[in-house]
């Protein structure tokens, strides 16, 4: 069962979480295969945002997702920005000093520029700013 949807936004691939919770491990796992099958193609200098509105609690399997991903796109000499953290989620990449390595934001607008609207046409990935 697909976890997340993405969309292309001005060069930038844009990850959305489909679950409010990141806890269950059969669904972390599923999460990171799905986010390495989507990275692997990416060519270098690539650039990604991975969206966490709606996502109200990680576990700890999280944690070491969210460094491979890291990892996976550093290898590609690429951009990882990490929008739209929750309270919680924010607390734990506090607790857990990750917020000293990831580039954070709360607008995703901000990072990745307007959409460009397309009459009749949905799109995959929604956010508010």
């Amino acid at each position: 069962m697909r976890q997340l949807t993405h969309e292309t936004i001005n060069h930038w691939l844009v990850i959305q979480f489909k679950t409010s919770r990141l806890t269950d491990p059969m669904t972390v796992n599923d999460v990171g295969e799905e986010l390495t099958r989507l990275i692997e193609p990416l060519p270098m200098r690539c650039q990604v945002a991975v969206s966490f509105q709606g996502v109200d609690f990680v576990s700890s399997q999280v944690i070491g997702l969210l460094l491979g991903l890291r990892d996976q796109i550093k290898r590609k000499h690429g951009t990882l920005v990490l929008c739209k953290l929750n309270k919680h989620v924010l607390d734990v990449m506090r607790v857990t000093h990750l917020d000293r390595q990831f580039t954070m934001n709360d607008s995703l607008s901000a990072v990745v520029g307007k959409r460009k609207q397309t009459i009749g046409a949905k799109a995959d990935v929604e956010w508010l700013d």
